[in-house]
C-alpha cells in the first residue's frame, strides 16, 4: 500500500477517535469506585486511535523526507508502528495523570525509552 492511502487513512481514523473523544469527554462521567471503568477504557481507546491516526502523517512525511531510498519496501508496518508508539505513549502518559503519579522526569524517562526502541527498530534492517 502507498504511504498516500496510509496517510488518508490515518486522517480519517483520527478524526472520528477526536469525535469519540469529545463525545467520551463531554457526555460520560468516570467511574470512580474503579480506574479502567467503560468510560476510561473508551477514553484510552479513542485517546490511542487519534493520537496514533494523527501522528502518521508526519511520520510518512519525515520517512519521505529522511530515511533511505526503498524504505517502504523494507519495513512496511513502520508508519503503523511509529504511529503506534505515539499513541501508546500517550496514553500511558494519561494513566499515569489519571492516577496522579506522572511528573516531569517520568515522562522524560519514557519518551527517552520509546525513542530508544524506535531507533533500535530502525538501526537493525
Amino acid at each position: 500500500m502507498r504511504p498516500i492511502w496510509w496517510v488518508l487513512l490515518s486522517i480519517i481514523v483520527a478524526a472520528l477517535s477526536f469525535l469519540g473523544l469529545y463525545y467520551v469527554i463531554t457526555n460520560l462521567w468516570p467511574n470512580l469506585d474503579t480506574v479502567l471503568a467503560q468510560p476510561q477504557l473508551l477514553l484510552f481507546t479513542f485517546l490511542f486511535f487519534g493520537l496514533g491516526g494523527a501522528t502518521i502523517p508526519i511520520t510518512a512525511y519525515f520517512n519521505h523526507r529522511f530515511a533511505r531510498p526503498g524504505w517502504l519496501e523494507r519495513d512496511k508496518t513502520r508508519l503503523i508502528r511509529q504511529g503506534a508508539w505515539v499513541g501508546f505513549l500517550g496514553i500511558v502518559l494519561a494513566y499515569l495523570q489519571m492516577i496522579r503519579a506522572l511528573n516531569w522526569t517520568i515522562a522524560a524517562v519514557l519518551l527517552g525509552v520509546f525513542i530508544l526502541i524506535e531507533t533500535f527498530f530502525l538501526t537493525r534492517g
